[in-house]
Order: C-alpha cells, then structure tokens, then sequence
C-alpha cells in the first residue's frame, strides 16, 4: 500500500470552532515529529495477505479475524489488539523492525492492554491521536473536516449519514450515501473512492472509524504535553477518530474524539497504519537512508533519487514525495 509523508510541525489541536463536547479542548499548539501513513485504509485484500502469513507464522489472527464486502474496501470487524498484531505481522513479513512487545516478546498473541511502543522502530504501528488529527487536518490551518476546500460536508466529498441537524451538513442528498446504501449492510465504499486531503490520504472522515494507539482520557488535553502526545499511560478505551458510513457530521469532524473497548470489533470500525519516517542525509555527495530520526524538509531543484544504502522504503519515500509535491528533497541540516 503507497504511503505519504506527513511532515514534522505544529498545529492546533482540538475544536477551534465550539462544535463539540468539552474532551475536545482547551485547543493546543501541539508539534509532531515527521511519519507516513497509508493513503489508504487497509482493505480486505491487504489484510489477507498479511494475516495469511501472520497465521503461519506463530501469530493468533488470520484472515477470517476480521471482514471486508471486497477485496478493495476498508476491512471492518477488527479490534484493537488484533490491529497491533497485524501491525506486528506486517512489520515482520516486510523484514522490518516490529514495534510492539509484551514482557520484550514480539506481540503475536492474545489480548495484552499494555504492549510496549518502540517508537524508533522501523515497522508499522497505529497512530496516536495527535498523529492521526494532524494527518487528517491535511495541512490546513483551520479545517472543521479533513478537506480544506470548505468547512462543510456533503456526499460528494465522503461516505456518512447525512441528516438536517447541523448547519455544515449541506448535502444535496439525506440519510445514508445514495450510492452504497442499496447493498447490504454495512454501506461501505471502496476505499479512494472520494477526494484525498491535502496530505493525499483517502477516507479520513466516514467509510469507517480508525483505531489509534492512545488511551482515552476525557480531561487529557489540559495535561498532554507540547510535543508528541501518545495518550495517557492507562486507561479502559482505546481511542478511534474520523467517522464511518453510519456516521452523522458532528462525528466525521477531524477534532472529535470517540472510543471503545479494544475488544470491540464493529461494522463502523477499521484502521491504517503509520511508520516512523526515514532519514535522508547527504554522504559523500550521494543522499543517503537511515531509520534515524527525523529533520526538516526544504524545496530543491529537480533531482533524481537518492542513493538509499539502508532501506529502500526511504528511495519509496523520495519518490512519491517528489510526485506528489514537486520537488522536494530532505535536508540533512548541514
């Protein structure tokens, strides 16, 4: 699945526009390291193929573990902890460096509240919520949902349940999207399907609820820290963000928060995943890759790709990078 950075900066997290419940505020200036993140929600096929391995591969989950209407739409029915072993399972089947543990034991089973992030690891993990709000605020500055162009949503820019009850609903149609709502329930549509956001990723308001890696804590905001929140250490719930198809607009707004058990698996609810971004440095007069931590992006004149000696994700990386938004190469700061 392609993949898009999200660059390192801050923004104001929380609803600036007094939609919400009080777990929304105070809105913080938060700042947020550099990642990627799938486009995509992870469909069905995505997840067989990496359950199909994860099953023989000494991990509990299969693909069986959670559902999907087809192979190109979001899959559904998954809950938190099999979402972290998925991760996990696609970290390793892709050589890469799992995330989470138990007791120093990669997480391939059972149900285990408190795994460890390693969050310099080189695999895939959920986004916190920090990550997942800036991801879907799309570089806007002040954005009620993930698209920048208005601050109202209609059918034609997302897949939820459309009614009269807030004035920045202003579909031309009402109730569930004419355009799924004649098949079986759950009415998911194919992921991609609408207009991605600033940041190029799809489906970040409706379709369906994405898992994060945070606790929820009503009262966090006032206590969460300036830099890279990841939620509170304990907690009940996990949290989840973005609105599904059954969705009305108050839920598909990027500063709403929701939760559940993480046992919970619902026909509303799916997930993508995140990685840690690459490092680009300058050696020797060639660019370089490391799973290192993160610098700033600058504008450059038309380049060919870098020469990548520790991970080909990081020439994936330049190259989607440089197709999405011109010219665009990563400083090494000196």
């Amino acid at each position: 699945m392609e993949m898009a950075l999200i660059p390192a900066g801050s923004f104001q997290m929380g609803d600036s526009f007094g939609d919400g419940y009080s777990d929304e505020l105070p809105v913080n200036t938060v700042a947020v390291s550099a990642f990627i993140m799938d486009r995509c929600e992870i469909t069905k096929a995505l997840w067989d193929e990496v359950a199909t391995w994860a099953a023989a591969n000494g991990y509990d989950i299969g693909p069986g573990s959670a559902q999907g209407k087809a192979a190109d739409h979001p899959v559904w029915s998954v809950s938190w902890y099999e979402a972290v072993k998925w991760a996990n399972a696609r970290s390793e089947k892709e050589g890469l460096g799992p995330c989470y543990t138990v007791d120093g034991t990669v997480y391939r089973t059972g149900q285990s509240d408190n795994p460890t992030c390693n969050w310099s690891a080189s695999g895939y993990r959920l986004p916190t919520e920090a990550e997942w709000e800036k991801a879907a605020r799309g570089g806007g500055e002040r954005s009620r949902f993930p698209w920048n162009s208005t601050n109202e949503i209609q059918h034609a820019l997302a897949n939820y349940h459309s009614t009269t009850d807030y004035v920045y609903d202003t579909s031309a149609t009402r109730g569930y999207h004419p355009d799924y709502s004649s098949e079986p329930v759950p009415y998911i549509s194919p992921v991609g399907n609408f207009a991605p956001n600033g940041y190029r990723l799809y489906d970040m308001g409706g379709d369906v609820m994405e898992w994060c890696w945070d606790w929820y804590d009503d009262s966090y905001y006032t206590v969460s820290p300036d830099e890279d929140p990841r939620g509170p250490a304990v907690g009940m719930y996990r949290t989840r963000r973005g609105g599904s198809w059954f969705s009305l607009a108050f839920y598909c707004r990027v500063a709403r928060r929701d939760y559940n058990s993480p046992y919970i698996e619902k026909p509303t609810l799916g997930f993508r995943l995140v990685r840690t971004a690459p490092r680009l440095c300058r050696l020797n007069g060639s660019w370089h890759g490391s799973a290192g931590g993160v610098v700033g992006w600058e504008r450059a004149g038309k380049r060919s790709a870098p020469a990548c000696a520790a991970s080909q994700l990081v020439c994936d990386v330049w190259l989607r990078c440089a197709q999405g938004a011109g010219a665009l190469r990563r400083s090494s700061g000196g």
